[in-house]
């Protein structure tokens, strides 16, 4: 009875544990190192902490609780140097979280393997200390040790910081992953839907489109998914919207391009060949001298009661193609000094084809991928935004309106803004640009009307945007 009575006995040792080991060096290291903080630095620090690391650190939220009430009772002349050294009986605790001893003593554990706390044990185990009572500080204490907090707060912090930046990463790539998504299935659907009501369209592999959105799709599906699996997805979605984007516009190629004029009816395909060496004049039988027509009244609502004579006839003929020719030169004139001021407002503001494309990645999106971005010219833009003004349904008018008032290199200008503005809209980065062709209006007339363009303070506010940074 005796020898059972001796081996359950406290001898006052505790059975050491690797964590343990971890603990005394940051205790050694908090001693050798001048850095200190104030107890509600510590605090403050450690909420933030346990926000945005939490997840990695795995720790119950009672578990932050009781270290919070740990260190609000240490002293502020404590965290200045020294022991920093609590002794609570586990009755308080217990009374702090409205737990039972067990669960306490797990809580406890936890924060020592997370290297939060040690143990300065007493001969006895048992946990007191005394302060000098002029200065406060202790002078000899029992029970829990806080110095491996002080030293790992600074370390905390750093993972914390990169927590929340991959967090913030992970949402907007998730967001952008999304957007990518329901605009390609949306393009998908739109030529499927094509595609059965016009069965000899052109027809590019769509099955293959689907099935690399389902696998695109699948990655991103789970509620939490890693930074890395984000970037993958990515890599899968852009090169799959580029193709899924080319095939649409195949698929709704107009018949003329933009910056050619329709044709209407069937008057060119009616007209004979060398067409422009035949006038009214040509293919009519001329008037001789003595014939007479009815000419116009005055007030132009009928005919006069004058006869007109082929000779006047034909100088009226003569003040009316007069009037088409100065009208004619006055708008050449007039679309080569535009042309000429949108140059100059270009070249103010250092709009080249490389600002261009790196303010509007969208539009590069439509070119060739293996063309690097310094060897484009102004051709190859002309091509991409003709194709991607076609696939958000820009007429040819509105094409031909920037060309008017802005020249061919406004135009394109114009043209990258609105193609990037959109897509951004549509991935969710900025506000959505609901009517496109509306925008090319809205730019046009009011360079017409109110002399006004500041595609220069567009494009570099493009240049600022988080997209240009990815």
């Amino acid at each position: 009875m005796e020898a059972t009575q001796k081996s359950s006995a406290k001898t006052g040792q505790r059975a050491a544990f690797p964590e343990d080991v971890i603990n005394e060096d940051l205790v050694r290291e908090y001693e050798a190192s001048e850095v200190r903080h104030a107890r509600c630095e510590i605090r403050n620090r450690l909420k933030w902490v346990r926000q945005h690391l939490n997840r990695e650190m795995n720790l119950p939220l009672s578990a932050w609780y009781l270290l919070d009430e740990l260190i609000g009772m240490t002293h502020d002349v404590d965290w200045a140097g020294g022991p920093i050294t609590v002794w609570p009986s586990n009755e308080l605790m217990m009374t702090w979280l409205d737990i039972s001893e067990r669960q306490l003593q797990v809580l406890l554990t936890k924060l020592r393997k997370a290297h939060m706390i040690c143990y300065i044990d007493s001969p006895t185990r048992q946990r007191w200390g005394r302060r000098d009572p002029s200065t406060g500080r202790i002078l000899e204490a029992y029970g829990i040790d806080l110095r491996p907090l002080a030293q790992r707060v600074p370390k905390l912090i750093e993972l914390a910081e990169a927590a929340q930046r991959d967090r913030h990463d992970a949402i907007q790539r998730r967001r952008q992953a999304k957007a990518m998504l329901a605009r390609i299935g949306e393009y998908i659907r739109t030529a499927r839907k094509e595609l059965d009501e016009r069965p000899g369209a052109a027809n590019d592999n769509w099955d293959s489109f689907t099935q690399e959105l389902a696998r695109a799709s699948a990655l991103i599906e789970p509620k939490r998914v890693t930074l890395g699996v984000l970037d993958k997805a990515l890599e899968l979605l852009r090169p799959l919207e580029a193709r899924v984007r080319k095939a649409i516009a195949r698929l709704f190629r107009p018949k003329a391009p933009l910056d050619q004029p329709a044709i209407r009816g069937s008057q060119k395909e009616s007209s004979p060949t060398g067409e422009s060496q035949f006038t009214h004049k040509t293919t009519t039988k001329p008037l001789s001298s003595n014939e007479e027509t009815v000419g116009l009244s005055g007030t132009r609502v009928g005919g006069s009661d004058r006869a007109q004579s082929s000779n006047e006839h034909a100088s009226g003929d003569g003040r009316a193609d007069n009037r088409a020719s100065t009208h004619r030169s006055e708008r050449s004139n007039r679309v080569q000094d535009n042309a000429r001021w949108a140059a100059d407002h270009l070249r103010d503001y250092k709009i080249t084809e490389l600002a261009l494309l790196t303010a509007c990645p969208s539009v590069r999106e439509m070119g060739d991928p293996a063309l690097d971005p310094a060897d484009w010219t102004w051709s190859d833009i002309k091509r991409a935004v003709l194709e991607s003004l076609s696939i958000m349904g820009v007429g040819a008018h509105a094409w031909k309106s920037l060309r008017a008032e802005l020249g061919d290199h406004g135009a394109c200008v114009a043209g990258a803004i609105i193609t990037e503005k959109f897509t951004q809209g549509a991935r969710g980065h900025a506000p959505a640009v609901a009517n496109p062709g509306g925008y090319a209006y809205w730019i046009a007339r009011r360079a017409k009307d109110e002399r006004f363009l500041d595609l220069g303070p567009k494009v570099h506010a493009l240049l600022k945007s988080p997209r240009c940074a990815e």
